[in-house]
């Protein structure tokens, strides 16, 4: 997608050339201080971890951002930022985490358009999500539009940092992130009149089966239990809505969090695509992604990065829930 330049700062200007001094003297972080900001960030997300086990929604506002925000530190921290984005991700973040241990009924739902180190920018999505949030319904799309504010943060730092080519895969992020929050509001909005139809089934599909590690085409090993599946699906008499949704799990070797987003979303379209070439009308398939934001298990960062991936192994999954009526077994052929 082109990102039109009259929608970013038109004032926006390279940095001096004594700032760009300053970056190279200070570009290798001391270690101590590194390692601090690793140990950080590390209790804030076991500290939001924790809320989760506690009973809070996973889908809940402030935590949302939370969770994006760590994600931004994370990243930044990868990238031994200096710019203060990764201190100011760490202290908004930190911030949320009290307010939401103290229990606070009035957390403010304001977000800044910028931080130290990011440029104001996109403020027709900006408008998009106050728009969102307004609406009566806006819980349902909370952790998707939570998201998309901080992004559109990180994207605003991208831009300061290093232009709009940069700056572009996170507002493409944040696109998706409000499409999305829009279609979970409209559709619990739509519920108030239409009656869902009722819940045949939930499938648990394994990532790991379906995938290769951090690709979103499908194995052909996978294949002929795909097609066993699609076949007992056409089955259901009374087929309304299949919805799929892709879930990854927190981790990333590239220090980038944010791309789970979409990889999550690209695994469910691919289940989209393959169950309407076996001929399901593609009308009734509705594919989303979620992201690491939905575990169903915890597991410490104080584990080998091995045990952590086969620990985290249930999170790496699709889940396709089939609604209509007059059931079939469509699981068949495939452990849940």
């Amino acid at each position: 997608m082109y990102v039109s330049n009259d929608l970013f700062p038109v004032n926006h200007m390279n940095k001096p050339a004594f700032l760009l001094l300053l970056g190279l003297l200070l570009s290798n972080i001391p270690p101590a201080v590194a390692a601090d900001e690793s140990q950080q960030i590390e209790a804030l997300q076991r500290r939001a971890e924790k809320l989760v086990f506690d009973g809070l929604d996973s889908n809940d506002y402030h935590l949302s951002k939370a969770h994006a925000w760590l994600d931004l530190a994370t990243s930044e921290h990868f990238e031994k930022d200096t710019s203060g984005a990764l201190a100011a991700a760490i202290e908004k973040a930190e911030m949320l985490l009290n307010a939401l241990e103290n229990k606070q009924t009035n957390i403010s739902m304001d977000t800044p358009l910028q931080v130290q180190g990011s440029e104001a920018i996109r403020p027709d999505l900006q408008e998009q999500i106050a728009i969102l949030k307004t609406h009566d319904k806006f819980s349902c799309g909370q952790r998707q539009i939570a998201t998309a504010e901080i992004y559109l943060v990180w994207g605003g730092h991208e831009f300061y940092e290093s232009g709009q080519s940069h700056a572009e895969s996170y507002i493409r992020s944040v696109e998706n992130l409000i499409y999305e929050g829009k279609v979970a509001i409209d559709n619990c909005a739509a519920a108030q009149v239409v009656a869902v139809a009722p819940l045949l089934e939930k499938i648990t599909l394994s990532s790991d089966a379906l995938f290769a590690f951090n690709k979103a085409t499908l194995n052909a090993s996978a294949l002929s239990s795909l097609d066993e599946l699609a076949e007992n699906i056409k089955k259901t008499n009374v087929l309304e809505e299949i919805v799929l949704v892709g879930h990854t799990d927190r981790l990333r070797s590239d220090g980038h969090p944010e791309r789970n987003q979409l990889l999550s979303e690209q695994r469910a379209e691919s289940i989209r695509q393959f169950l309407i070439d076996k001929g399901i009308p593609a009308e009734k398939i509705h594919a989303s992604g979620a992201g690491s934001s939905q575990p169903i298990v915890e597991c410490s960062n104080k584990l080998s990065k091995t045990k952590q991936i086969a620990c985290l192994q249930p999170n790496r999954r699709v889940e396709i829930t089939l609604r209509g009526g007059n059931a079939v077994d469509a699981s068949k052929g495939f452990v849940k």
